[in-house]
């Protein structure tokens, strides 16, 4: 292969994320890698900062793996013996667990390269395992949301849209966004080096208007030891098939990716979330209609939590990443429910974030 910025070099620091790939498919990659690189500086980008950052999605997710794997967990209990933990791993989205008396319910389940290190957490939390989980439901097909799919014994739920884009291997599916080379190169590399691995089958949520919830369709339901999801569409701004679920008697509305706590992100979550954004120039499919959607699930959030108010309740933001989090009395999002630091390696929450930053910036600049 004649490549002008994929070197021999630089494809000897990536192969080790490339572990699923043969030999045709490696090379298939380092071509459109190096287009890729092209494409971003013809946009004004710098070649071997491009290259840091591909590199950087694999140092990140490896070297926050294994006996350097972290959460940052809240456990929140509800009503009928029910127990909500949220639990936000290094990068990627945050695993949502229901345990109940009738077995286990997820929402989201994080990348696949860790599903090992889960299983460890979950048993250190005096959560058992992944065996008795009876429903997955995932918001949307980003592999820090469905990684983990192929892993559980139950087929998860997805809209059929969401199908449709992992079938299609590319996340700009359904997009209005025309950087096909750049996002279908993107969703390759985030996937496999992210060890992504999805099951053979799926459950499909229905998609006809069963009611309205602000300006968001209600689509489906899913019941479940005594909780009742509605399943909202969403308007497809972050990506297209995304999905909402509310449980309105204890007030959980899972906002996905639409709605983040952003002040509940530690530094080095915030550095490689900021990837998409240097390596697709958005993280949303489509910005405007990401900004409009944030906008009104945000306003009937606050609706919905003066209905709970009148009930003595209050309604929790269970974000795609970050803290559950609640409105204070001005509107703003503040967090109430105990976040507890969880390390297989026994650090703090402050030296573990120190030597983040520090492993992050020295590998920066030695590259």
């Amino acid at each position: 292969m004649s490549a002008k910025y994929v070197t021999k070099s630089f494809q000897k620091k990536i192969q080790p994320y490339l572990t699923t790939f043969n030999d045709a498919q490696k090379e298939q990659f380092y071509s459109d890698a190096d287009s890729v690189v092209q494409e971003l500086v013809s946009m004004g980008k710098d070649s071997k900062e491009v290259l840091w950052v591909m590199q950087s999605i694999g140092l990140y997710l490896y070297g926050n793996s294994g006996k350097n794997f972290y959460v940052d967990y809240q456990r929140i209990p509800l009503s009928h013996n029910i127990v909500l933990w949220t639990i936000q791993p290094p990068g990627g989205g945050c695993v949502h667990i229901f345990q109940t008396p009738e077995g286990k319910l997820l929402i989201d389940t994080g990348y696949g390269v860790n599903h090992h290190d889960w299983v460890i957490t979950l048993g250190n939390l005096g959560l058992g395992d992944f065996s008795d989980v009876k429903h997955v439901l995932c918001t949307h097909g980003d592999c820090d949301h469905v990684g983990m799919t192929g892993f559980m014994p139950v087929a998860p739920l997805v809209h059929p849209i969401t199908k449709q884009l992992l079938d299609n291997g590319s996340r700009i599916y359904a997009s209005s966004n025309n950087l096909q080379l750049l996002q279908r190169v993107y969703t390759t590399t985030i996937n496999t080096f992210s060890q992504m691995t999805l099951p053979t089958e799926y459950h499909l949520c229905k998609t006809e208007t069963v009611k309205m919830r602000g300006i968001f369709p209600v689509i489906d339901e899913v019941n479940f030891a005594g909780l009742h999801f509605e399943v909202w569409q969403s308007l497809g701004g972050h990506l297209a098939g995304q999905i909402f679920f509310y449980e309105p008697t204890e007030g959980l509305l899972f906002t996905s990716d639409a709605i983040l706590n952003f002040a509940t992100l530690t530094r080095p979550r915030l550095i490689f979330g900021s990837i998409p954004d240097y390596l697709i120039t958005s993280v949303n499919i489509n910005s405007e209609i990401a900004r409009q959607e944030r906008s009104e699930l945000t306003k009937l959030a606050q609706e919905l939590n003066a209905e709970l108010k009148s009930n003595g309740k209050h309604i929790r933001l269970c974000c795609g990443h970050g803290a559950v989090s609640v409105f204070d009395d001005k509107g703003n999002m503040t967090v109430v429910d105990s976040v507890i630091h969880y390390s297989r390696r026994k650090h703090t929450e402050k030296i573990h974030n120190i030597l983040s930053n520090i492993s992050w910036f020295i590998k920066r600049r030695t590259i």
